[in-house]
């Protein structure tokens, strides 16, 4: 799904980037057709506090018009702590428009960490049964807790099939955030997927207009 969210962002903004930050079995580059690099050179780096910017330049592959961030291989992912995965989100953010991170469900390990503490908004991928539905209440309410994360980062995409037992307004009422909807099939997810990018792009605009709103308001009543 995160290969369909890279594709919609293309149709605002061109300068985007997919990073694979999924635990231990990264599977991206597979997709692309790019090679798994070895990137103990970003951890030396980090570790020896060099600037990283460049190091990365060098990992980075563009295929459909996308800049891919291929994972971590299973022989170097355990080395790899949160002020490894740190450093190299922000040198993707000073480069990028838009970064997507791509992880793993779990949340126990540095890479899931730290794309979390470091996103501006947080896509969480549900099955359409209320097992699953609650199972996501319970990590959401334990990520916000233990980490201080804004639960208003939170959206939930609902996974439909044929058969669902929960529709998008029971989710918001159980786990109390936005919940969108893809449906099955590849067709489907890209085109729901393109519907849900709009709808954060232009909230994202009118929150940015709001708030200039609120400055301008702000200037004219100091003067």
């Amino acid at each position: 799904m995160a290969i369909a969210f890279a594709a919609a962002l293309k149709k605002y903004k061109t300068n985007i980037v997919l990073a694979d930050f999924k635990e231990v079995m990264p599977h991206i580059h597979k997709y692309f057709g790019v090679e798994l690099s070895d990137k103990s050179d970003i951890y030396e780096a980090v570790e020896d506090k060099r600037d990283v910017s460049a190091i990365i330049k060098h990992h980075l592959n563009k295929k459909q018009n996308t800049w891919i961030l291929s994972g971590i291989s299973m022989n170097d992912f355990s080395k790899f702590r949160e002020k490894h995965f740190s450093v190299m989100i922000k040198a993707l953010k000073d480069e990028f428009d838009y970064v997507l991170l791509d992880t793993n469900s779990g949340v126990f390990f540095s890479s899931t960490y730290t794309a979390l503490k470091n996103s501006d908004v947080i896509l969480c991928v549900t099955a359409p049964t209320i097992w699953s539905v609650e199972d996501t209440t319970e990590m959401i309410k334990f990520v916000c807790g233990r980490w201080c994360i804004d639960k208003d980062k939170f959206k939930v995409i609902l996974n439909t099939s044929v058969k669902s037992e929960v529709d998008i307004s029971m989710v918001e009422r159980i786990i109390g955030v936005e919940t969108f909807n893809v449906r099955y099939g590849e067709k489907n997810v890209f085109r729901d997927v393109d519907m849900i990018v709009k709808s954060l792009i232009d909230k994202d605009v009118e929150d940015t207009e709001n708030i200039k709103a609120m400055r301008e308001v702000k200037s004219i009543g100091v003067d």
